[in-house]
């Protein structure tokens, strides 16, 4: 497929367990750096979250690698500020998390930091550039376990769980 994805030629981070979207949401403010884009795709948001995404997305800056090929997905690149962060997470508590989206990455620039195809089905990746401390506690807010992958997409040896 056509697009940016996480470079797993080098090594990434997975996480994998059960969470939801206000306490990834919540707890994305605590990792990401400055300048990051969410990225949501094939949601179905309705009245109070609609009108709110639609009033943050901002023009694409970077091309994501479809989860859907067709149809066409709807997508919606928003700023990840902890403003917006807070906000969704709030409107999220409520909600069920395919109508915030079923495909959900972060991206910097031209670089994929998180990505999460089949969000809460399949593991969520992070950027190896994260240090082991930050993904630690990312992973602890979340309760979700963590274990970094090779450029090879093999495990290693160490898996680390959740609190």
């Amino acid at each position: 497929m056509d697009g940016i994805r996480l470079d797993t030629s080098r090594p990434f981070w997975e996480l994998s367990g059960r969470t939801d979207f206000p306490s990834v949401l919540s707890a994305l403010a605590s990792l990401l750096p400055e300048g990051c884009v969410l990225y949501f795709e094939d949601g179905s948001p309705t009245g109070e979250l609609a009108h709110f995404l639609r009033a943050c997305a901002v023009p694409k800056g970077a091309h994501i690698a479809p989860g859907t090929i067709w149809p066409r997905p709807s997508v919606v690149h928003v700023p990840a500020s902890s403003e917006t962060l807070n906000r969704l997470a709030k409107l999220m508590l409520s909600r069920v998390s395919p109508e915030l989206a079923i495909h959900f990455h972060v991206y910097r620039a031209q670089t994929v930091l998180l990505e999460w195809y089949d969000a809460f089905y399949q593991p969520m990746r992070l950027d190896g550039t994260f240090s082991e401390d930050r993904v630690r506690l990312f992973a602890e807010r979340l309760r979700m376990s963590f274990q970094r992958q090779s450029g090879q997409a093999e495990p290693s040896a160490v898996t680390h769980e959740g609190a």
